[in-house]
């Protein structure tokens, strides 16, 4: 009880403590008068310094001299009087007050800084606060509203085109422009040499140790102190930077990249922004932003060039401040002469403007640069497009350069192409006569791999009027034609023909219907995408070797005679397909072909009735251990039910004395069905599985021809044990031989070896089949 009575009168005191000085005294005014030292605010700063008479000048007829008197965060770069007369003389102003008001705006907009910045902060990237990492900070201008003519404007076809007439666009597109300025702290956070560097983004300019500049303006006295921010002296009138689009219609150019500019913009629309109030007069108007398609995985443009933001994050994380993008424009002469010169573009088109969107957003790629380091002296050989795509960038093809406020402009007079138009690729991406093959590759999502380097690639080209009575590879007997387009390929209309099944023939999807049917569509893109991994081999093909080269379907061909390639369908009907024409890649070779190359004709079921002289036994085998699948009103063929569609497999075939040796060692009963009549049920339970397992010790899990290059060791289907519930298949070692046509395969387990002899390299679908006389045990 004593204490919590302490604790009352101690907190009694201290009331009355707090009731005396608030109300039992004053304080002394001089005790808390405003120091006569403290530098002041922005604009009395200024003043005093005495050298700032212009730039105050247009901070009051502009209405900034009131907030950065009384209060605040800023920072200013603020120009001299001797700038601004450097200026004036430059630009043949005779005094202050001839700048036309709207231009001393803008530099007076564009000098000034939300918050206090040191060169220290200056640099830090405001999402990480990093020391190094920030080059930029935005400012108080917007670019304006205008008034355009949409005619003047060879706008994107992937939307509805704007209505003939004039539009109003906010050409800031709602960003803030930003200032760029340069640092030790920036230069020493990047992998670049600062001074060699600098002075390429602005030739006849020098960066020494501790400078500042704002763009090309030397900063002459830096982190001068005020109470409410911070200024920085430039000696030079800093105005308010173009984008890179907007540069390339400056007029020092004299129109010289207009051809790149009506090239992007082809990728370009009006975007309605909503309704927009004039000011001054009420009146309320339609308001525009002209936007960019983007995305390389589309084929659009990389990054819009008009933007103000840093492009490549979408996200939260806005790394405007911290990055800034290249792009390097070819002049209008330097693009004519890559088109009619010796360019594979060129053999395809005979303007830019022919060329449709997809071809011409990977033709503009190459100039599309994430890091606008790598653009410069130290990066010399090192540049990478934003597809990470080496672009052979030399410095003498340099003709302009100038640091916009979204990135590094460079102008130059030289075309650097995207490397996938030289691969094997080239001539599907811009052949119309390959737009179906062109978009199966798309859809397949393989058309960035057959660009890539390091690999042969050997395409055999399949064109538009060649998808004519094809083999589908889902089906043991329809055949696809297909009938025409609609000119995007959002429609393919497809014919098949031979169904036992469905009486008449059908097109897919139903050219009447109002709404295509998204099941047939589906249909259609599938199998054609089906049919055109069967033209593509991930290897260069010798067609003087007679040997056989695995397609991106799994099936396999024949190279023979020179010039001919043979599918499993080619062997059986005795046509090849034949090639008409070369074209050298830089990552393979594409063919131009007679006719497609077809798949082989039957299932491994099929085959074997095919050659029953050799096979008859072993097909008994498979059909009295229960595993052929019939296809229902087609006795030409059957499935077996334990191989996967999705795989390829060796058959390893025992010959009928072959088998008929197993049927003697007692290694398996006869597949006899009169025979097996006659066991009772558990018996015939076991006679099944003992001929399903000799059929499975056949069938290895992998295709493997006589080429003498597919070695190793290799699983069949047959497994005696599980361990942790995992099957342990047979183990076989390959020894392939292509001049002896043979395949030697050796348990890994037993060591016993079986070599193929008679019949060799039968083509089925995903099953290729060799002849034993003897049986694997």
């Amino acid at each position: 009880m004593n204490m919590v009575k302490k604790i009352k009168q101690n907190k009694c005191l201290l009331l009355l403590l707090a009731f005396v000085v608030t109300f039992g005294c004053k304080p002394d005014p001089l005790e808390y008068a405003r120091p006569d030292n403290l530098v002041g605010t922005l604009v009395p700063q200024l003043e005093g310094l005495g050298t700032f008479n212009y730039y105050l000048q247009g901070l009051k007829q502009n209405g900034y001299e009131e907030p950065l008197t009384k209060g605040g965060s800023w920072t200013l770069f603020a120009p001299t009087d001797e700038a601004f007369e450097s200026f004036m003389a430059e630009e043949g102003y005779a005094s202050f007050a001839s700048i036309p008001p709207e231009r001393v705006e803008n530099i007076i907009k564009y000098s000034i800084i939300i918050s206090a910045w040191n060169t220290t902060t200056l640099t830090y990237y405001d999402r990480g606060f990093y020391e190094g990492n920030s080059l930029k900070r935005r400012t108080q201008y917007q670019d304006p509203i205008v008034e355009v003519d949409a005619a003047d404007y060879s706008l994107s076809t992937l939307v509805p085109p704007p209505e003939p007439g004039t539009y109003y666009i906010d050409t800031s597109n709602g960003r803030i422009k930003p200032v760029t300025y340069w640092l030790d702290a920036y230069f020493d956070a990047k992998p670049v040499a600062l001074a060699s560097d600098y002075d390429f983004i602005f030739p006849g300019k020098t960066f020494e140790e501790g400078d500042m500049k704002v763009f090309e303006s030397h900063v002459e006295q830096t982190n001068v102190v005020a109470e409410n921010g911070m200024i920085y002296v430039l000696d030079k009138v800093i105005e308010p930077r173009v984008n890179q689009y907007q540069n390339l219609s400056s007029e020092e150019y004299g129109g010289k990249y207009s051809t790149f500019k009506k090239l992007l913009e082809r990728f370009g629309y009006f975007n309605y922004r909503g309704e927009q109030e004039d000011p001054e007069t009420g009146e309320v108007f339609p308001l525009h932003y002209l936007s960019f398609h983007t995305g390389i995985v589309n084929n659009f443009l990389p990054f819009n060039p008009n933007d103000e933001n840093y492009p490549f994050i979408k996200s939260a994380v806005d790394r405007t401040l911290a990055n800034s993008t290249g792009l390097i424009v070819p002049t209008n002469d330097a693009l004519q002469a890559y088109l009619d010169g010796d360019s594979v573009i060129g053999q395809f088109y005979d303007s830019y403007e022919d060329m449709p969107l997809d071809v011409l957003g990977k033709f503009l790629s190459p100039f599309f640069i994430p890091d606008f380091w790598s653009l410069c002296p130290s990066y010399f050989g090192q540049t990478y497009d934003v597809g990470l795509n080496l672009v052979d960038f030399q410095p003498e093809d340099v003709v302009d350069r100038k640091m916009c406020s979204n990135g590094f402009f460079v102008g130059v007079d030289k075309v650097y192409t995207n490397s996938s138009f030289g691969s094997a690729m080239g001539p599907v991406l811009f052949d119309p006569n390959y737009t179906i093959m062109l978009k199966s590759i798309q859809e397949l999502g393989i058309d960035n791999a057959l660009q890539s380097q390091g690999i042969d690639f050997s395409i055999f080209g399949i064109r538009n009027d060649q998808f004519r009575q094809v083999q589908d590879p889902n089906s043991a007997f329809r055949k696809i034609t297909v009938l025409g387009y609609e000119p995007d390929l959002s429609v393919i209309y497809m014919l098949v023909e031979g169904d036992p099944v469905v009486s008449n023939n059908r097109v897919y999807p139903d050219p009447l219907a109002t709404n295509p049917s998204a099941s047939d569509i589906s249909y259609v893109t599938t199998t054609l995408k089906d049919i055109v991994l069967n033209q593509i081999v991930e290897a260069a093909v010798d067609f003087n070797s007679d040997n056989y080269y695995q397609t991106k379907s799994g099936e396999f061909i024949y190279a023979t005679g020179g010039n001919s390639v043979l599918g499993g369908g080619n062997i059986s009907s005795g046509v090849s397909a034949d090639v008409v024409e070369i074209q050298e890649g830089n990552n393979g070779k594409f063919y131009e072909m007679s006719t497609f190359i077809e798949r082989p004709e039957h299932f491994t079921a099929g085959t074997l009735l095919d050659n029953l002289g050799a096979f008859s036994m072993f097909y008994q085998v498979l059909s009295s251990a229960d595993a052929l699948i019939d296809i229902p009103s087609y006795e030409e063929d059957k499935l077996i039910n334990f191989l996967s569609p999705l795989k390829t497999y060796t058959l390893l075939a025992p010959n009928n004395n072959a088998v008929l040796q197993a049927i003697t060692d007692g290694v398996i009963p006869d597949p006899d069905p009169d025979y097996l009549a006659t066991l009772d049920e558990l018996g015939l339970a076991i006679a099944k599985q003992d001929l399903l397992n000799f059929a499975k010790k056949h069938f290895i899990q992998q295709a493997i021809p006589t080429d003498g290059q597919t070695t190793g060791t290799f699983a069949s289907l047959y497994f005696a044990d599980v361990v942790d519930f995992i099957p342990v298949y047979d183990q076989f070692s390959v020894e392939n031989s292509h001049s002896a046509l043979s395949l030697t395969l050796t348990n890994v387990a037993s060591g016993e070896s079986v070599t193929t002899s008679g019949i060799t390299n039968l083509l089925s679908r995903k099953v290729v089949i060799h002849e034993l006389d003897n049986y694997i045990k």
